[in-house]
């Protein structure tokens, strides 16, 4: 073998013995890497931080979202089927400091949540309610509650909503110590509340929804998706997500087989992407042990201490997915190129000396 054919195949063996060790196993294709469907694009000069979203189960077809920091109070209405924005509702009276996430309520209620707080130094952050826009130019007035955190200030980026309870919820967004915080029950008859942590949440989550029938909860982060029992809070699946932009939102059609995950930027695409498969004791509907919670002198329930290291579990998975989808991608465009190299070695061996 010339020394330049030994030279190439070492550079052969470093790559995938660097692919190894980065725990890439070949073959290239796997269920996860299918092309997940484009519901649509978002191409409005109005939406360029689009960082929630939410199908409408008041009247089928439409789809809601709303830019982050530095928009006014509206909730954008959009058309199902290409994305094409049909109606403005503003909430009126509103001065908007970080609209991150919005909620639907089975009651047909919209809850949007002015949360975002990436200083983590607000002193409250504010819940809005209002009833699920139609097609066209609106102001409402919106049932507002006032929200403190009983153990400091924090980011949060996703809201749930449980018209049954009354309760909403709101998932922290952090490296470590994410939690799920709730309101007491019957939240927007109240005009200021306090949110207390009842369970873990994934590192850095973007967004929440509820599956249909409520049993079940996906929250995403910008690189996976984890399914959770409701109310027990416990995880019962997890998957990656494709490769965004910035993966802010996510929503669930009512099929229940799937979700839809969005992202910020210009001409942002909704993406379809199947749920991971449930076993029958983990699927939606069925009992579930909820996460253990020790009492509080109000009667609320609070997380019980963390017994693992940070870092770990939970907060492991999303590097652990966003690492995962790098390595894919530096397979893609490396291998191709380590064959085509290995390929001019042979025929350089081959080749007769003049």
């Amino acid at each position: 073998m010339s020394s330049t054919s030994r030279r190439l195949a070492q550079i052969v063996g470093a790559g995938l013995f660097g692919l190894a060790v980065a725990g890439v196993a070949l073959p290239l294709l796997s269920p996860e890497d299918d092309d997940p469907r484009r519901v649509f694009t978002i191409e409005s000069d109005d939406i360029t931080e689009s960082s929630s979203l939410v199908i409408s189960t008041a009247r089928p077809g439409l789809v809601y979202t709303t830019n982050d920091s530095g928009d006014d109070a509206v909730v954008y209405v959009l058309d199902a089927d290409d994305g094409e924005v049909v109606g403005h509702t503003t909430l009126s009276g509103v001065d908007a400091v970080d609209i991150e996430a919005l909620a639907g309520g089975s009651d047909r209620s919209l809850v949007v949540a002015d949360i975002g707080d990436n200083d983590a130094k607000r002193d409250s952050v504010t819940l809005y309610r209002i009833s699920q826009p139609l097609p066209g130019e609106h102001s409402v007035t919106a049932s507002a509650v006032e929200l403190t955190y009983v153990d400091g200030q924090r980011d949060a980026e996703s809201v749930l909503y449980d018209a049954d309870s009354g309760r909403a919820f709101v998932i922290s967004k952090g490296l470590v110590g994410a939690q799920v915080y709730q309101t007491e029950p019957d939240v927007f008859e109240q005009t200021t509340g306090q949110l207390r942590p009842v369970a873990a949440a994934p590192a850095v989550a973007t967004d929440a929804t509820f599956l249909p029938g409520h049993s079940s909860v996906v929250i995403r982060s910008y690189g996976r998706a984890a399914v959770y029992t409701y109310p027990g809070w416990a995880k019962v699946a997890s998957m990656d997500l494709p490769p965004q932009e910035q993966g802010e939102s996510v929503a669930a059609p009512s099929k229940g087989t799937s979700i839809w995950i969005g992202s910020e930027g210009e001409d942002s695409e909704v993406l379809e992407v199947a749920l991971p498969r449930l076993t029958q004791a983990s699927a939606p509907g069925s009992e579930a042990t909820p996460t253990p919670a020790s009492s509080s002198s109000s009667g609320e329930t609070a997380a019980p201490p963390s017994t693992q290291a940070p870092g770990t579990d939970e907060n492991t998975a999303e590097t652990g997915g966003r690492l995962g989808w790098l390595a894919r991608s530096v397979l893609l465009v490396t291998v191709p190129a380590l064959v085509l190299l290995a390929a001019l070695a042979l025929f350089s061996r081959r080749r007769p000396s003049s």
